[in-house]
C-alpha cells in the first residue's frame, strides 16, 4: 500500500456508484446542542462538503439546522454530502426505512448521499461492541448471517426507492465483508473504521480498496480523553457543555500520545504544520476519507488544510512504522483492556439513547 491514491490537491475519492465522496468531513459524534449547530456551521465556511451523523448521536435535529441556514445561501443540498448511520438492534431490522425517514426530517432533506451499517452485528440487547470478535458457534454464525442478510436487503431497498445514493458499512472486518459480498446485490461503497497510526488495520484497507470499497476514517486522530481540558488540541469533540444524550466514557486514549510522537513532531515542524494535519494527511494519501471531530472553529479550520501539501514518502512511511499497535473500541486481538474497560460503560449511556432512538422511530412512523 503507497501513498498515492491521493496527490496534492485531491478533494475527493470516488466511490463505486460513481459519485465523489469528499476527503475530508467533520465527524459529529460527541457533539451537541448549539456547540454541534455552531460547529457544523463554521465547517461549511470553511470548505467541508462532508457532514458525517448518525441517528444515534443525538443531534441530527441541529446537523439540520446548520444546513438549513447553509442552504438559505450559496450552498446547495447536492453540494454536500451526507451520511447517516444505523444502529442494527434486533428491533430496528423491520424498521429501517422508518429510521432512514426520522433522519431525513431531522436533517431536513429528502436524501441521504451514503447510509452506513453502524455495527458489524445485530445486538439483542440494543448494544453491540463495533469490534467484537465473530461468533464463534455455528448457530450463533448462521444467526448473525440471517440477520445481516435480512439488514441489507433492506439497505439495498432504500436505494431502490431513491431514499440514500449509496449504502456502506461501518467497523466491519475482513470476514465480515466477505461474508456480506456472497448475497449481496448492491455493494457497499463505504467501510468506516477506527484508522489511525496507531491502529492502521493495513489488511483491511487494503482488502476494501481490491474490492472497491472505499475505506472512510472514524476517530482519525485517536479519541481525546473524556476529561474536559486534559488535551488543549480540541480535535475529538471532547465532553463540552451541550453534549447530546449518548456519551460513551472512554478509559484511555492514543490522541495526547500519538500528537507527542517525535516522528509526528518532526514532519510537522518540517512542513509547519500542527501534529494533527500530518496525521490527516498519512490517511488521505493512504486513500483513505478522514472524518475528525472537533468543536473549536480553529480546529475545524486548520485540520482541512491537507491538500495543498504532501509527506514525502520517507515520511509517509516512517508513519508506517509507528507501534505498538492499539484498537480503541471492543477486543481486537492487540487490545489489551479488558471487557470492563473497552471504551464504554453501560448505564445510562448508549442504551438509553437506543431505546430512545427507537421511540423517536416509533412516534414519527
Amino acid at each position: 500500500m503507497k501513498g498515492r491514491f491521493a496527490s496534492p490537491g485531491s478533494s475527493y475519492f470516488v466511490l463505486n456508484t460513481g459519485a465523489k465522496i469528499p476527503a475530508i468531513g467533520l465527524g459529529t459524534w460527541q457533539t451537541g446542542g448549539e456547540l454541534c449547530v455552531e460547529a457544523v456551521k463554521t465547517a461549511l465556511s470553511v470548505g467541508y462538503r462532508n457532514i458525517d451523523c448518525a441517528h444515534l448521536y443525538g443531534n441530527e435535529i441541529e446537523v439540520g439546522e446548520a444546513l438549513d441556514e447553509a442552504f438559505k445561501g450559496s450552498l446547495k443540498r447536492e453540494d454536500v454530502f451526507l451520511t447517516s448511520t444505523l444502529y442494527c438492534s434486533m428491533n430496528s431490522i423491520n424498521k429501517i426505512e422508518n429510521y432512514v425517514t426520522v433522519s431525513l426530517k431531522n436533517l431536513g432533506v429528502s436524501y441521504l448521499d451514503l447510509y452506513l451499517m453502524h455495527w458489524p452485528e445485530c445486538s439483542a440487547s440494543g448494544f453491540g461492541d463495533a469490534t467484537d470478535p465473530p461468533s464463534k458457534s455455528g448457530s450463533e454464525r448462521r444467526q448473525f448471517l440471517n440477520r445481516l442478510k435480512k439488514a441489507w436487503k433492506a439497505m439495498e431497498g432504500l436505494v431502490d426507492s431513491g431514499l440514500v445514493r449509496a449504502i456502506g458499512v461501518s467497523n466491519f472486518g475482513v470476514s465480515q465483508i466477505k461474508e456480506l459480498l456472497k448475497f449481496a446485490k448492491i455493494m457497499p461503497s463505504v467501510n468506516q473504521v477506527e484508522l489511525h497510526p496507531f491502529w492502521r488495520q493495513d489488511e483491511l484497507v487494503k482488502f476494501c480498496q481490491s474490492k472497491g470499497i472505499h475505506v472512510s476514517a472514524h476517530t482519525p486522530l485517536g479519541v481525546p480523553t473524556s476529561s474536559p481540558g486534559t488535551s488543549d488540541s480540541g480535535s475529538g469533540g471532547e465532553d463540552e457543555t451541550g453534549t447530546p444524550r449518548i456519551s460513551f466514557r472512554r478509559s484511555r486514549s492514543v490522541h495526547g500520545p500519538m500528537l507527542k510522537l517525535s516522528v509526528v513532531s518532526e514532519i510537522a515542524d518540517k512542513h509547519k504544520k500542527t501534529p494533527e494535519q500530518v496525521i490527516l494527511r498519512w490517511g488521505l494519501q493512504r486513500g483513505t476519507s478522514v472524518l475528525p471531530c472537533s468543536l473549536k472553529p480553529d480546529r475545524i479550520r486548520k485540520n482541512i488544510d491537507i491538500f495543498s501539501w504532501s509527506l514525502s514518502d520517507d515520511e509517509w512511511n516512517r508513519l508506517n512504522q509507528i507501534e505498538p499497535q492499539v484498537c480503541l473500541f471492543g477486543n481486537e486481538p492487540l487490545n489489551k483492556l479488558s471487557a470492563s474497560d473497552s471504551g464504554f460503560t453501560f448505564g445510562s449511556g448508549p442504551l438509553q439513547s437506543v431505546r430512545e432512538m427507537e421511540d423517536d422511530v416509533e412516534s414519527n412512523a
